[in-house]
């Protein structure tokens, strides 16, 4: 007998102990930060109602655990809810038993019953995700720069030192930013209590002439070489701006630490950012053939899912770049071993569903199809890879424009 359901500090001792096992390599088994951890999850099951948190039972044995998250994002400049699925774990003993496909299936049925057609989560195992109709996001950049090669800006606005107090103006700042960034989600209460709650955290806020917040840097000093203190790194959390005058303001900080530190270490999915550095190479020294020398390291992070694109859709606002098509998507299900066929009518860049005929027939897995739909990829990146196929070549790149968008979404939520 197996059973999904909410749970709650009853069983907070079951649970912390699924959560440190699934995770063993980075917690700390010791009592006092196994308490720590149980107060913060019951903080976090209590009083944030972005966050729920789920069990999987068999025989009122508790066997698997999972975290659901109602977000806001911004979907192509329009704010929606999204599913968010984290901390996923499987007691030792039920591994390779199904447990984690049983609360992955209730997540994905309990967000449809919801009307929430979009799922994100952050994948253990890509492959593993990728077969379920998950498809990759936008890559995350690491740059690790040598403070001399920093741009050296004048700092125009105000620069302050931000403390708990400021917590209003940050979330407001924020959230302006969340409006102009598709794929950005709203902070939630781990993201907010992480902000002042990690002792090692500096924030520096940019104002503008009015006194507004207008952007902010989170980040932190790291040692660069164990043993002598000198040598100091700083590693960028996080980095809001409104506009270019602000990251200018920023980085015209950043470069005043020339004289204290050696290195600063960005995350950024912007695949422009490069272009910010006189000299965007990294302290790793590697070529690769023939000529190239190694600028950043990439990653890929959260996974999406489309988990009824008719819903999807008819849910998006976006504009399809007055693009004119009747197409029909038959999007190819491995892990349920079905098809699903769908005729879009792209009415000058409006959708129009439920038609009977169309223009073109186009053929992709789900996964494909998600990122497709979410921007992260195009139909001629995916065609030109042998992922997406069409009856009519003819009409490839207008289907490329109908998809277009000037930006791959945004994410840096840690969930």
């Amino acid at each position: 007998m197996r059973e999904i359901k909410q749970l709650n500090e009853s069983h907070i001792d079951a649970y912390t102990d699924i959560a440190f096992n699934a995770y063993p390599s980075f917690k700390n088994f010791n009592k006092d930060a196994m308490d720590k951890y149980k107060l913060e999850a019951i903080e976090t099951m209590n009083n944030d109602p972005v966050v729920t948190f789920y069990g999987l039972f068999e025989h009122e044995e508790l066997i698997g655990v999972m975290r659901l998250f109602d977000f806001q994002m911004n979907l192509f400049g329009k704010i929606m809810p999204v599913s968010g699925l984290g901390f996923l774990g499987v007691h030792l003993l039920h591994k390779k038993n199904g447990v984690a496909r049983e609360l992955i299936a209730y997540y994905e049925k309990h967000y449809l019953n919801k009307e929430v057609p979009i799922a994100l989560l952050l994948p253990f195992r890509p492959d593993f995700y990728k077969r379920m109709g998950y498809g990759f996001g936008t890559k995350l950049n690491q740059y690790r720069i040598p403070s001399k090669y920093l741009p050296k800006y004048e700092i125009k606005d105000k620069l302050r030192y931000l403390v708990e107090n400021d917590l209003n103006i940050i979330l407001e700042c924020h959230e302006k930013v969340v409006k102009k960034s598709h794929g950005r989600i709203k902070k939630f209460g781990d993201e907010i209590r992480d902000l002042f709650g990690n002792a090692f955290n500096r924030i520096i806020g940019s104002f503008n002439k009015d006194g507004k917040l207008n952007g902010y840097l989170v980040y932190k000093f790291d040692n660069g070489k164990p043993g002598n203190y000198t040598i100091n790194h700083i590693y960028i959390k996080e980095l809001i701006y409104e506009n270019s005058m602000v990251l200018k303001n920023l980085m015209g900080y950043l470069k005043n630490q020339i004289d204290q530190v050696e290195l600063v270490i960005f995350n950024t999915t912007d695949e422009h950012f490069h272009n910010v550095f006189s000299n965007p190479l990294n302290d790793s020294k590697n070529y690769i053939p023939y000529g190239y020398l190694e600028t950043n390291t990439q990653a890929i992070g959260v996974m999406y899912k489309i988990l009824d694109i008719k819903m999807a859709f008819a849910q998006c606002s976006r504009h399809y770049n007055y693009v004119n098509l009747k197409v029909r998507f038959l999007v190819e299900d491995d892990y349920n071993s079905s098809l699903t066929e769908i005729i879009v009518h792209f009415n000058n860049g409006e959708i129009i569903l439920d038609e009977l005929e169309y223009d073109v027939s186009v053929k992709m897995k789900y996964s494909d199809f998600s990122s497709l739909f979410l921007a992260c990829t195009s139909v001629s990146g995916l065609y030109n890879i042998g992922l997406l196929e069409i009856d009519n070549k003819e009409k490839l790149e207008i289907l490329d424009l109908a998809f277009y968008y000037p930006q791959k979404p945004v994410c840096y939520t840690d969930f």
